[in-house]
């Protein structure tokens, strides 16, 4: 009788190995439809763009209260009383456009090369102008770091001529469904019509791809290089 019992408690091999399995299944359905590495690209991008309208937002403030941007601020661009390229302190036009040529080079050097071509990205040497920010407490010396010292996930940042002028902060996502939302912005003709044209240089910047920027012709590039530009 106790032998009986003994030989009926517990799982058979077999048993085990179909639970196991069964498990394995639904842990590989779980983590597909999760996708734990797209949810944490999502939440890369999503501070980044934070980021870039956080700097609009405050270069936006500084010519508010300064009537000038934070870029022809000769004290934090160039040094006190330093010439910066071909305006001074007592010259600086407040609309004058985003300095990106090589006579710039201690404000803003331009990204040569893709993603954010002829655009300023903001590191340690195309960002020191950020420093005027938080001289005035637009934001904080954190955040200006923080923006300076990102790589893969830098703000790229461009304004034309004028204080009418839009100013674009952009960047490169990495997530799927932010790369989708950058390709779709370059087919959409009213996006690159309020970026100033398909050879406007943000259209440029953001679409390195082929067929017609603006167009349903359009083409992902290769190395998905799109770039979500703000506003």
């Amino acid at each position: 009788m106790l032998k009986r019992l003994f030989s009926q408690v517990g799982f058979t091999m077999i048993e085990l190995l179909v639970v196991i399995a069964v498990i394995g299944v639904l842990a590989v359905a779980v983590l597909s439809s999760i996708n734990p590495i797209e949810q944490i690209n999502k939440g890369r991008d999503t501070r980044t763009r934070s980021d870039a309208a956080q700097m609009i937002n405050a270069v936006d403030r500084f010519f508010a209260t300064q009537e000038k941007y934070p870029w022809n601020d000769s004290t934090y661009a160039c040094g006190t009383g330093a010439t910066c390229g071909t305006f001074t302190t007592t010259t600086a036009d407040p609309a004058t456009e985003f300095p990106t040529d090589a006579s710039f080079t201690s404000v803003c050097t331009a990204n040569g090369t893709a993603p954010g071509i002829a655009m300023c990205k903001l590191d340690t040497t195309g960002g020191a102008w950020m420093d005027a920010l938080t001289g005035t407490s637009e934001v904080k010396a954190a955040f200006t770091n923080r923006v300076k010292a990102q790589t893969t996930y830098a703000v790229y940042v461009y304004k034309g001529i004028g204080t009418d002028s839009t100013m674009f902060a952009c960047f490169k996502p990495s997530a799927k469904a932010f790369q989708s939302e950058a390709v779709n912005a370059c087919k959409d003709a009213n996006i690159v019509t309020g970026w100033g044209g398909a050879a406007s240089t943000v259209a440029v910047a953001a679409c390195p791809g082929t067929g017609t920027i603006g167009a349903a012709t359009y083409t992902q590039s290769a190395l998905k290089n799109e770039l979500i530009c703000l506003p």
